[in-house]
């Protein structure tokens, strides 16, 4: 007879560590949704963009030309999108050039299974990222100043 209560006790105890992991698995996932819905549509193509530089990369170290295909691929095609026209002028659409032709040349030696190739154009690929960021900055410092 003992054993059929604390056999029902543990049940119990189960479904409860149950309903206390779905519940927090909930409100971990209300949260993360609630930031995501902060965000500017910027800042969620940048993270896009990351999410394939992340993939280039791992397919540069592991020479997965697949997988380096696929993050150029979407390295592109979020560089031409409306949102990520954040400026106007000249020298941004020369560094958002640039950067597409660095993509093409890693993509295209990837696919020709010249690695030690693509490793440069990725390295030239992030320089220009950089260059970008940097004329993004220096332009909002300048507006912000006048």
């Amino acid at each position: 007879m003992s054993s059929q209560p604390s056999h029902r006790w543990s049940l119990i105890r189960r479904a409860a560590v149950l309903a206390c992991c779905l519940g927090a698995a909930s409100w971990l996932s209300w949260s993360a949704d609630a930031q995501d819905e902060k965000k500017k549509p910027i800042q969620i193509k940048m993270r896009a963009k990351l999410d394939a530089a992340a993939k280039v990369l791992e397919g540069l170290a592991t020479e997965d030309k697949a997988l380096v295909h696929e993050g150029a691929e979407v390295l592109n095609e979020v560089s031409k999108t409306e949102v990520w026209q954040v400026l106007k002028d000249a020298e941004y659409r020369e560094h958002t050039q640039a950067f597409r032709s660095a993509i093409r040349r890693l993509d295209a030696a990837a696919q020709e299974s010249k690695f030690a190739s693509a490793q440069l154009e990725w390295l030239d690929a992030t320089k220009k990222c950089f260059d970008c960021h940097n004329h993004i900055r220096s332009e909002k410092t300048a507006g912000d100043a006048k």
